[in-house]
């Protein structure tokens, strides 16, 4: 298939480590991106035709074309609008999706498709974007086009990520660095087949929540908060807010640990972040809890969910050399436990950033 096409690119998904809810406040973030990718095999061309392997469809539109579809090929299209509103005005292409990065799966594969256009059209239309205007640029996808009102660590880890490191990201600042990830622990992720049923309208609740305690604070990013700060907060505030405070010194944490290699550290503060977001952020589920509780008494160093909650996806540290063996038995547990549901496993090692090649 390659022969037909002018470039490939491989742009990764991401898993968040820790750091959740923080992003839409200014707050700190610790995602790193995965070795499951979206492929995109492409050669410019005057409109836009695209296949996709993982939904067997193609669809062709014009470069101009804004109108809106509410299916994967918005995304696409999305692209095009915040390249024009930037400035900039690339040209089609014809070309082939496909990659191992699961569609819904807590990874991240909007922002994964967003960033393989962007980075394709940066490269085959000369357009000289940064992989940090990239990664703005994704998020602006999202916001303006689709209408998700998501932060922008995910665009960010899918940009910027580095192989065998996890990515300290400022949100406020966009101020990031590359934090070592042993070889000797590996990342289960852990779909819990839970719909997110709850999410947009809980999602938007807390963010509102936060938002307005921030602005009864006077204060523009969740890590000038200090302590003492609360006490004239309505009480729905104070818990809500105090968990973001919490969390992002849980990450700050996480950095000074992993930088010295200590793993147990690491999970322990997994284990601490997810009981404080099911606790105080209420944004958990009884699947989640158990996958949590479940992969701590079978061996992992830490648990907790990721992304947004309300079901989804957790995470387990384990042992690289029982990776395999810990993620059949904790998936035994579950089915067992919760057959009604579907659940997906994934082992994850933290990858490079969006690449584009050349054929």
């Amino acid at each position: 298939m390659s022969d037909e096409y002018d470039y490939r690119v491989r742009s990764p998904g991401r898993v968040n480590l820790i750091g959740e809810h923080t992003d839409y406040t200014g707050g700190y973030v610790l995602p790193m991106a995965t070795d499951l990718h979206t492929q995109l095999e492409a050669t410019p061309d005057e409109d836009v035709t695209i296949h996709t392997t993982a939904l067997e469809e193609q669809r062709t539109f014009s470069t101009t074309d804004r109108e809106r579809e509410d299916s994967w090929i918005d995304y696409v299209k999305g692209c095009y609008t915040v390249l024009e509103d930037a400035g900039y005005q690339p040209g089609g292409f014809r070309g082939e999706l496909s990659g191992d990065l699961p569609i819904g799966s807590g990874l991240s594969s909007s922002a994964s498709l967003e960033l393989a256009v962007l980075a394709f059209l940066n490269d085959a239309y000369e357009l000289g974007l940064s992989r940090e205007r990239l990664a703005e640029l994704g998020q602006r996808v999202e916001n303006n086009f689709v209408g998700v009102s998501c932060g922008i660590m995910d665009q960010f880890a899918v940009a910027l990520g580095e192989k065998k490191h996890a990515l300290y990201l400022d949100t406020g600042t966009l101020e990031y660095e590359a934090v070592p990830f042993s070889d000797d622990v590996q990342v289960v992720v852990f779909h819990t087949g839970v719909e997110r049923e709850l999410v947009d309208s809980a999602y938007n609740q807390r963010r509102e929540t936060v938002e307005a305690a921030m602005n009864a604070l006077d204060v523009g990013s969740s890590v000038e908060l200090e302590a003492d700060d609360f006490d004239g907060l309505e009480p729905r505030q104070r818990q809500r807010l105090g968990y973001i405070a919490r969390e992002n010194d849980r990450v700050e944490r996480a950095v000074h640990v992993l930088e010295r290699g200590d793993v147990e550290a690491f999970g322990d503060l997994l284990v601490k972040a997810h009981y404080d977001i099911a606790e105080n952020y209420e944004a958990s589920c009884p699947e989640l809890d158990y996958v949590v509780e479940t992969a701590v008494k079978q061996g992992a160093y830490g648990a907790r969910l990721t992304g947004a909650g309300w079901g989804g996806a957790a995470i387990a540290l384990v042992d690289a050399s029982a990776a395999e063996s810990f993620t059949q038995s904790l998936r035994e547990a579950y089915e067992q436990r919760y057959p009604e549901h579907d659940p997906a496993t994934h082992l994850i090692t933290p990858s490079g950033g969006v690449s584009v090649t050349d054929l």
